[in-house]
């Protein structure tokens, strides 16, 4: 399975990167690579929870928390596509307290179907290009958060 991982430095505490994370149904609000998402499963999020999104400009996936430990790490299964070049894929959100802000670890891999198999090189790259994306606006929206909160006070 390949894989890769994104590092980050964000400039806002853990708790306002893990808010971000953990308003789980709604990543189509900060992530401009999802044109809609929705939570699929009752209940607060918590290991377990699902949500389907769509993907720009095309695809989409169902996703499920595998892993989740508040304000450390939550771990996403996408055990289901469409019309992707992966069958599968994992992220794996790890954040940590590192001077004054939070460390983003972000380790994904992911299983190609077919056409990733063909296309290897640009499944990766675009995977990369993606996934980097995805990381850069979870640090934009925390840290819009955070100054945000600190101008109300």
């Amino acid at each position: 399975m390949p894989d890769f991982t994104i590092n980050r430095q964000i400039q806002a505490p853990v708790e306002k990167v893990w808010s971000v994370l953990n308003d789980f149904g709604n990543i189509a609000r900060w992530n401009p690579g999802v044109k809609r998402s929705e939570l699929t499963s009752d209940g607060p999020v918590s290991e377990g929870s699902t949500r389907h999104c769509d993907l720009a400009p095309l695809g989409g996936v169902e996703e499920r928390i595998d892993t989740y430990v508040p304000n450390e790490r939550m771990t996403v299964n996408l055990y289901e596509t469409f019309k992707l070049p992966i069958s599968g894929g994992v992220a794996d959100f790890n954040i940590a307290p590192h001077d004054g802000g939070t460390e983003l670890t972000l380790h994904y891999s992911y299983t190609p179907n077919l056409l990733g198999r063909v296309a290897k090189g640009s499944t990766d790259k675009q995977l990369r290009k993606g996934i980097g994306g995805m990381a850069d606006a979870l640090k934009q929206e925390s840290e819009e958060q955070e100054s945000e909160r600190d101008s109300a006070t």
